[in-house]
């Protein structure tokens, strides 16, 4: 088979990994369930687990080594980490099924993690994340989650970053801790505060039901937050997900991700963490599929306000 590789655009910049071995992941029909507790994966289930991902688009087990050929090409090999973590025994379970307890359990894992990979100078960014459902392309059904250590900073998160450190160098101010203070002043879209976390639809929301939690304290890193903080998102997190299967009268598929601080980096303490959950369910019939415009340029139509939508998921979250 074909090894691994991450190359580089020369007209873009982005860095697209290629991953043969992802091919043969199993399909999500199968009736082995290599995550739950007495498997080879899992001999036994005592708390939320870390294990290796067997079909992994990064591997940290030979050197991290480029290679440019010329002016168009240039790649390296797929030097990275990627980690699932398995939440619970209960196969039928889903992540809102778990009790604030258990999804803290988790969380801690999500910051160990990012604590350990965080010790490899070539890890640039990590990202913790989980994919619920088909159509966000989830492949196991029993619940879990996965960690990714990057050896670059993936282009979203790089376009941030880029301007929050510019926003941090023009106004000697976090930009996020701005936005949050402009939000707050609006009101609109809001869903939920406490002391320590906020909860946002955010004006420039890309799907019908974007929500950012944002805490309301400056950190990067998810191991800076304090227990408070740790259990303000522990609490919310299922509930927003929560409101979203309320409106939709039924389990949406979602992405849940951790956007931390890039590593290793110049200016990266102006990076401000937040959790996102987005779901392409943009109506109780419709996906959000994306066509020319988003794909070929970028620019994403959506078809929901975002102060209808934070007015929808506030009136369902219990």
């Amino acid at each position: 088979m074909v090894e691994s590789e991450i190359r580089r655009n020369p007209f873009t910049n982005e860095l697209i990994i290629y991953s043969p071995a992802r091919q043969k992941r199993p399909n999500r029909k199968e009736e082995y369930c290599p995550l739950c507790s007495g498997s080879k994966e899992v001999p036994e289930f005592k708390k939320p687990l870390r294990i290796t991902n067997k079909y992994p688009s990064l591997d940290n087990r030979k050197d991290f080594k480029k290679v440019k050929t010329g002016t168009f090409f240039e790649k390296s090999n797929p030097y990275g980490f990627c980690e699932l973590v398995v939440y619970t025994k209960k196969h039928d379970a889903m992540f809102i099924d778990l009790n604030e307890e258990e999804i803290l359990a988790i969380f801690i894992e999500w910051r160990d993690a990012t604590m350990d990979f965080a010790k490899d100078s070539n890890i640039k960014y990590i990202l913790p994340f989980e994919n619920y459902g088909e159509d966000v392309g989830a492949t196991l059904i029993h619940p879990h989650g996965q960690i990714y250590g990057f050896p670059f900073i993936p282009p979203i998160i790089e376009k941030e970053f880029n301007t929050a450190v510019q926003y941090k160098n023009e106004r000697k101010q976090c930009m996020v801790c701005d936005y949050i203070i402009a939000e707050k002043e609006e009101k609109e879209r809001i869903i939920y505060e406490d002391d320590h976390i906020i909860s946002i639809v955010p004006y420039f929301a890309k799907y019908a039901y974007d929500v950012y939690v944002y805490p309301k304290r400056h950190y990067g890193l998810l191991h800076h937050s304090t227990q408070r903080e740790m259990e303000s998102f522990s609490t919310l997190l299922p509930k927003v997900i929560q409101s979203v299967n309320s409106i939709f009268n039924k389990k949406v598929s979602y992405s849940l991700s951790l956007n931390q601080s890039p590593l290793n980096t110049p200016g990266s303490a102006a990076f401000h963490m937040y959790f996102k959950i987005h779901t392409p369910q943009r109506n109780k019939e419709s996906l959000k599929l994306l066509g020319a415009v988003e794909t070929s340029g970028g620019t994403f139509i959506n078809g929901t306000l975002p102060e209808q939508a934070a007015k929808s998921l506030r009136n369902n979250l219990e």
